[in-house]
């Protein structure tokens, strides 16, 4: 029966400092997402050559090792750009659905406590019938 006196506590928590709290832990996963697919650094580095893995140009006029270079640069630069958007895509994709799952949770936060007495309720009823 003491039990009963925490419930003012907690709807006062649940209702304040619980809300604060899921939203620095939303705000978090935002940033979380955005650090862990490094989406600034893939998009200044998009055209980039896959792992900076290019050849020199070498010196002279030799037509042969000039378009060997350019072809393999060009390759180098294609994987990196294919690599590096599938990696952007996957990180925008995981960041717009954390981003749309915040609301979500909030409203799911609001009702809660609600849900939680309705399915006692519902227990208690099915448990006594």
């Amino acid at each position: 029966m003491y039990s009963l006196y925490l419930i003012p506590f907690y709807a006062k928590w649940h209702y304040t400092e619980g809300f604060r709290d899921l939203y620095r832990n939303w705000r978090s996963f935002v940033l979380f997402v955005i650090h862990f697919f490094s989406l600034r650094l893939l998009f200044l580095t998009w055209l980039s050559p896959f792992g900076r893995l290019n050849e020199e140009y070498k010196k002279g006029f030799d037509l042969e090792g000039f378009l060997e270079t350019l072809i393999v640069n060009t390759m180098m630069r294609l994987v990196g750009f294919v690599l590096r958007t599938f990696v952007i895509v996957s990180g925008l994709v995981s960041l717009v659905a954390v981003v749309l799952l915040g609301p979500v949770l909030f409203i799911l936060w609001v009702f809660t406590p609600f849900i939680v007495l309705i399915l006692l309720a519902e227990s208690l009823v099915n448990l006594l019938s």
